[in-house]
């Protein structure tokens, strides 16, 4: 199954802004405390959906349930700007909303941008239910990038050695703060 770029890019920010709720500072579970705060918050949160719409599509985090898979595979491969972008008005009558969702939906709906991002956030609660692999790999591999139904992990085949920068990036600045780096405690 395909992925656009564009939803190989904002799901890993999605289900990192989900495993954020997960838990309080403590380490205790804290989803549905948080998720019911986010969903208290809706009508601030809604500016945010043009240039945050993974901040706020958690509200909708298990509000739906996909009665066509096959459209959902089209989305899932469109691109937001693109002709073959699916409208809320054919989605909608694709999908189930729980209750308790109706109100967010109808309030979205109502907000400028709102039906794109509800497509949006159907798409993403459709890949984290699904589950899958996923990179932000230039669009030139958008055909290697697929959803596998098994696994919900971020899949990097290369990392093109970033982590082991990364890893020299931060030693290098923990250095400049004052710390010592784990190499030199452990001389």
């Amino acid at each position: 199954m395909n992925i656009s770029p564009f939803f190989a890019e904002l799901m890993p920010v999605y289900d990192a802004e989900l495993d954020d709720l997960m838990t309080d500072s403590e380490g205790r579970p804290a989803l549905k405390k948080r998720l019911n705060e986010k969903r208290q918050q809706f009508a601030h949160l809604l500016p945010m959906i043009e240039f945050s719409p993974e901040m706020v599509a958690v509200v909708f985090y298990n509000a739906f349930s996909f009665t066509s898979p096959a459209m959902m595979k089209a989305l899932i491969a469109s691109e937001p700007d693109g002709d073959d972008f699916i409208s809320w008005d054919q989605l909608q009558d694709n999908l189930n909303i729980a209750d308790w969702a109706q109100q967010y939906t109808a309030a979205a709906v109502a907000a400028d941008g709102g039906e794109q991002f509800l497509v949006i956030a159907a798409a993403l609660e459709y890949l984290r239910i699904k589950g899958g692999h996923y990179s932000s790999a230039p669009e030139s591999h958008a055909e290697s990038e697929s959803i596998d139904d098994d696994h919900d992990v971020y899949n990097s085949d290369d990392d093109g050695g970033q982590m082991g920068d990364l890893d020299a990036s931060g030693a290098s600045w923990l250095s400049e703060q004052g710390f010592e780096s784990h190499e030199s405690e452990s001389k």
